[in-house]
């Protein structure tokens, strides 16, 4: 039997999402979960649960330790930001495969993470980090409208569009709200930046090592309305262009060796200019919003596994299967308040494209309209496969009211003043 390896965290906040992820991982290998609480729906997935704060570096490191003197442990591996780093330290502990947790520290903050691409003359949008509206107002200025806002810390998962300066203060008030925060984020750390035009698109990536950089998969993202601009749509085919664009691959390749990642999966985001792409974000670790399973539905290529392997030093398939389209679309409520009914449409089975559909609230749960919601507010998705792209977009446009929900509303406060055009 395979030796395990040491998870750091389940995502237990975002179990429709996550358990992919880790059932993926327990396919290949057997786990061991460091974290707080073993949620139930991770339990079948795992061999062992060491109940631990992955917040708390020593401890983890401490827990790890003591398990590897009686038990052997084959690599360590997480999904989640937030444990990045603890993780390559657990690794370095462990004398298992990782990149060093010195690089990895700089992804906590993407100002740091920008500051060294500007040093390797990276493309990206101009920006400038602060710590109150006044001054997110006067770099605005300088930088041009539209402006994005966006969280510097651990996780970003809230973005704001402003238009003018008046629009400033409430971008910075929804982005630096508690619910669009995580823990792990330092209170006041948002960039503002100039906003982009062009599609977003995000490169799946394996490091096999820092010279050995393959880009395996490509995720065009439709966003949602502004001014949170909450990711809609993703969608990968097996057979995208973009896979043999030269300049995209050279900025990827460049990216990686200037931010000293030497192993692992990861996912490059950039928008598509006139000027070429630009580099939004980097993520060293597997993708959100169920990228891998729509990777693994459209190219048969299991990111989750490939990490794992990676972790625990073994040899990972990045041979394509399958040659089609996946994508997967989020439902946003179109009122702020409370959900007294949720309904899945009755003949949503005969629909021989759809994958999956996932309602992904409770009743009685708070959510926010899509123009100023975060991931937490997310009604459900939708995952459907195509023989191209454009035929994903077509079953998604049509199944797109297969998920009712009835949202009783609250009132509105002061920070949906932004304009949507």
């Amino acid at each position: 039997m395979l030796e395990p390896i040491c998870l750091l965290g389940t995502g237990n906040s975002h179990a429709a999402e996550d358990e992919f992820r880790l059932a993926q991982i327990a396919a290949s290998h057997p786990v061991v979960l460091l974290d707080t609480t073993a949620p139930a729906w991770a339990r079948p997935y795992l061999v062992r649960h060491i109940a631990v704060d992955p917040a708390d570096l020593a401890a983890t490191v401490a827990a790890a330790g003591t398990y590897q003197a009686a038990h052997e442990l084959r690599g360590a591996l997480t999904y989640m930001p937030e444990h990045v780093e603890t993780t390559a330290r657990v690794a370095e502990i462990l004398r298992t495969p990782t990149t060093p947790a010195e690089a990895l520290a700089r992804f906590g903050n993407l100002a740091r993470l920008r500051t060294v691409l500007a040093q390797h003359s990276l493309p990206q949008p101009r920006w400038a980090e602060v710590f109150d509206a006044e001054s997110a107002a006067a770099h605005a200025e300088s930088l041009g409208y539209p402006v994005l806002l966006t969280q510097s810390g651990i996780g970003r998962t809230a973005a704001a569009q402003a238009r003018n300066r008046e629009e400033v203060g409430a971008a910075y008030e929804l982005v630096d709200r508690p619910k669009a925060k995580t823990p792990f984020d330092r209170r006041g750390a948002i960039l503002v930046e100039e906003a982009l035009d062009g599609e977003q698109v995000s490169a799946e990536t394996v490091v096999l090592d820092d010279e050995d950089i393959r880009i395996v998969s490509i995720t065009r993202t439709l966003l949602g309305p502004p001014p949170a601009r909450q990711p809609v749509r993703h969608c990968v085919f097996a057979h995208d262009a973009l896979l043999q664009n030269p300049i995209l691959r050279r900025i990827v390749t460049r990216a990686v060796q200037a931010l000293g990642i030497e192993l692992g999966v990861l996912s490059v985001r950039m928008r598509l200019t006139r000027k070429g792409p630009r580099i939004i974000d980097v993520s060293p670790h597997l993708a959100d919003d169920l990228i891998p399973l729509i990777v693994k539905r459209a190219t048969g290529i299991d990111l989750p596994r490939i990490a794992a392997d990676l972790a625990s030093g073994r040899t990972a398939n990045l041979i394509a299967t399958r040659q089609r389209a996946a994508a997967v679309q989020f439902h946003y409520s179109t009122t702020t308040g409370h959900v007294r009914r949720l309904t899945v449409h009755r003949h949503a089975d005969r629909q021989p494209l759809l994958d999956r559909i996932v309602v992904t609230q409770e009743l009685g749960n708070h959510v926010t309209s899509g123009p100023y919601a975060t991931v937490h507010d997310r009604i459900g998705h939708f995952v459907v496969l195509g023989p191209d792209a454009s035929s994903c977009r077509s079953t998604l446009d049509h199944t797109a009211q297969y998920i009712q929900a009835e949202v009783t509303p609250s009132p509105v406060k002061s920070v949906v003043a932004l304009g949507v055009p």
